[in-house]
């Protein structure tokens, strides 16, 4: 199991996390040193000198932009955070896609490493605000309630309000399976598997109470008992109380996984804070791109639509998804065999009825591999003609939650792009890729080999 804490000091081993030592005020100040970072594929940042009594990281399971670079792979840190080293991106996406269970008999129990402590302020925590005048924010972190005899976790984002409260802004059918039942516990600066499991269970139109038993498998994930809640024992930062209110919304900023479900706004009244020592948070600058909970949703939402596009016919004719987080999960990328003439029209009409998130679909050839978005997008200038391959619908469909063109509630075009080579076509018709490797001798070609490694330019790898 990886938890958040050895995460960090996997990044911190690999050189590719760099440590702010210098003050830093949470009050917006570490919200926009984090904007930076990620506009400017930094590595993941953690701050050890705030204001408050947290240390704060940002851009732990985000990874770079690939429009800077196509050897980027913005996964990676997310593949780390959830052991999945040496796996490739179809690898990484079926590990999700399964959806295992452990039995609550093999879930692994520990004592909790966070620790009461004697004040029950979370505004002694210190976390970030976004906005000017903001209250300080709840981000990647989940809440855990029990119901009937069994724990669920669900996402939360929100803010500290007064004095011990907090508004959250949660998943609407998790509070109508929670019941009657008010108790709940926050926990902050935990691991990939839970945060990636609570997604699974209770955004789009999912709704599974199994989550705990979803991230043991995953992640093999500890839990702890904490009046009759399971919670993941290693968690930096444990909020316990209960909900006292449950209303329309919560203002501010949202998260990207709020976009993909309906959401209501709950008070929680804290009764006790636990923390570890030393403990770190990470955080949101929620609006920004890149972000780390556009790479959680983007992974997650890929693999469920994985999952349920091969099981669809029958057969398993995908070989990976893609929703960019370069294009904030508005476009999706599909890599398929084309069974038959008329499929790829039959496969974007399905992806469309799978998901809310994007209104484009980009059909590429099986053999196209998922970390190169720039071979994606030429083939959408090459294999497909703009007279014939692009295909927009009847301007009656719903708009879709994440493209920021369409807020006006009115319905709009959604467009697939067939950038497959026709499989009717023999294979003298199809013009070979002009490479570096086809259009130059083999002595033209070590020969700038050779002055090319002279310049000692080559990029470092990100693997």
């Amino acid at each position: 199991m990886i938890t958040f804490r050895d995460h960090l000091r996997i990044l911190d081993a690999n050189e590719d996390l760099l440590t702010v030592a210098e003050h830093v005020h949470w009050d917006e100040e570490t919200a926009a040193v984090a904007v930076e970072a990620l506009k400017h594929d930094c590595k993941g940042l953690q701050f050890t000198s705030t204001s408050g009594e947290v240390d704060l990281a940002s851009g732990i399971y985000a990874g770079h932009a690939q429009i800077s670079s196509r050897t980027h792979q913005p996964w990676r840190r997310l593949k780390k955070a959830l052991d999945r080293e040496g796996d490739d991106y179809v690898q990484l996406l079926e590990a999700v896609s399964r959806r295992n269970t452990r039995a609550p008999d093999d879930i692994i129990l520990e004592e909790p490493a966070a620790t009461i402590k004697s004040s029950s302020n979370p505004a002694s925590l210190g976390l970030p605000t976004v906005e000017p005048n903001g209250r300080q924010q709840i981000t990647l972190g989940l809440i855990a309630v029990e119901h009937e005899g069994m724990t669920s976790w669900a996402p939360v984002r929100g803010a500290i309000h007064r004095r011990s409260q907090l508004r959250l802004s949660v998943p609407q059918p998790f509070i109508e399976w929670c019941g009657d039942n008010r108790q709940a516990s926050i926990s902050l600066g935990i691991a990939a598997a839970p945060l990636v499991t609570a997604l699974q269970g209770w955004t789009l139109d999912r709704t599974t109470s199994a989550v705990p038993k979803l991230a043991a498998a995953l992640g093999e994930t500890a839990v702890v008992d904490i009046d009759g809640r399971t919670v993941p024992a290693d968690a930096e930062v444990r909020l316990d109380g209960s909900i006292i209110d449950v209303n329309d919304g919560v203002s501010g900023p949202i998260a990207v996984w709020e976009r993909g479900c309906e959401t209501v706004g709950v008070t929680v009244e804290v009764d006790a804070i636990a923390t570890r020592e030393d403990p770190v948070v990470p955080f949101i600058p929620l609006g920004a791109p890149l972000t780390d909970d556009l790479h959680l949703t983007a992974l997650v939402e890929a693999a469920e639509l994985y999952r349920r596009i091969n099981g669809y016919w029958g057969v398993s004719p995908v070989s990976w998804i893609r929703l960019p987080v370069e294009g904030r999960l508005g476009l999706c990328l599909v890599s398929s065999e084309i069974l038959y003439s008329g499929f790829e029209w039959q496969l974007a009409n399905v992806l469309f009825s799978f998901s809310d998130f994007f209104d484009k679909v980009l059909i590429l050839d099986e053999h196209t591999e998922p970390d190169d978005l720039a071979r994606a997008l030429d083939d959408m200038w090459v294999k497909a003609h703009p007279s014939n391959d692009w295909i927009f619908s009847d301007p009656n469909a719903p708009a879709a939650s994440i493209p920021r063109y369409r807020r006006d509630g009115q319905t709009g075009s959604r467009l697939y792009i067939n950038a497959t080579w026709d499989p009717q076509w023999d294979e003298e018709y199809i013009a070979p890729r002009v490479t570096f490797e086809n259009s130059y001798p083999e002595d033209v070609r070590e020969l700038s080999l050779e002055k090319w490694d002279n310049l000692d330019l080559k990029e470092k790898s990100n693997d």
